[in-house]
């Protein structure tokens, strides 16, 4: 009889471990990484950068793909609807869902409060910059313009709309939008080539078309590293466009286990503190600031609350009644 006991006690024993060996060994297929703008764009850099190291560590292959579309609105309902097995993650543009709700008074498409948040790499830091023969040399000469300027944009409600909005507002010029643009570099190809007049973006952006584009302006509260000369929000003394910049955040559908949260959260912490992941992504034009889920937030409900601030602006800058 205590041996027949004894060989239950195995027997569960062994049964209650199968759940946790199957979660050990996790991942054990292909993880799709969306990217919610075009092959190309910045967001595309760093998911394939990243993936080229979790390939190694995790010892299965990272699928980039992109999904542009509605001003990186398309890619995060794409995440938000997958299966939260862990095996379909990536980037939230958490600003086009808090402009919906802040500064278009619009319900959003995804409760931005359930998705998982894995880890913020980076926030972005852009300019406002116009063609090299275009009449506006300076910030004073915008308060001059007689018509509203044609901003490139990816869509309503995306970054590039949010701070030319914010920008026209705190300045004191109106704005106009060219709309549709895959990602930020097609946006600055538009201004080169005179399709708009303005553009916002990072200096990774305009670095394709840098001779035929003029930044007049840094989103940051002090000078650039790549464009010393170009003047900044903070300097200026617009200090609520200093804090208009889009996080980049890896994200996972709602309920996505939490201990395979844990492992891509682990293999984005180890990448975040190596010195040859960090110097290439500060070359490339990122800024790190990098953040756990509750940093992440904190940062979110600061934007949330100068969004809300913004508003009447806004809506006077883009001749909203």
């Amino acid at each position: 009889m205590k041996s027949t006991s004894l060989l239950f006690a195995g027997l569960a024993a062994i049964t209650m471990a199968l759940p946790q060996s199957a979660a050990a060994k996790y991942p054990e297929k292909a993880i799709t990484f969306i990217v919610p703008f075009g092959a190309g764009s910045t967001y595309s850099a760093l998911a394939r950068k990243l993936g080229q190291r979790w390939e190694k560590e995790l010892g299965v292959p990272i699928v980039v793909k992109p999904l542009p579309g509605s001003g990186g609105r398309r890619g995060a309902i794409r995440i938000y609807k997958s299966k939260p097995d862990g095996y379909t993650i990536g980037w939230t543009h958490y600003v086009s869902f808090l402009s919906d709700i802040y500064l278009r008074g619009k319900k959003p498409t995804i409760d931005i409060k359930k998705v998982e948040i894995i880890y913020q790499i980076s926030r972005s830091q852009f300019y406002m910059f116009v063609a090299k023969n275009s009449p506006y040399k300076t910030i004073d000469d915008l308060k001059k313009a007689t018509s509203p300027l044609k901003f490139a944009s990816t869509g309503i409600g995306a970054i590039t709309w949010v701070q030319a909005n914010a920008m026209g507002a705190t300045v004191g010029f109106p704005v106009k939008f060219v709309l549709g643009y895959k990602k930020l570099a097609d946006g600055a190809l538009a201004v080169a080539k005179g399709d708009a007049v303005a553009g916002i973006g990072g200096a990774a952006h305009f670095r394709g078309v840098k001779d035929d584009v003029r930044p007049l302006m840094f989103f940051g509260p002090k000078r650039d590293r790549f464009y010393p000369n170009v003047v900044s929000a903070g300097e200026l003394g617009f200090p609520k466009l200093t804090n208009l910049g889009a996080p980049r955040v890896i994200t996972a559908p709602p309920g996505t286990p939490k201990d395979r949260l844990q492992v891509l959260r682990d293999a984005t912490i180890r990448a975040v503190n190596d010195k040859e992941f960090t110097d290439w992504a500060t070359k490339f034009g990122f800024y790190m600031n990098p953040q756990d889920p509750a940093g992440t937030w904190r940062g979110l409900d600061k934007q949330a609350q100068i969004f809300s601030e913004l508003k009447p602006m806004v809506d006077k800058a883009s001749g909203k009644k």
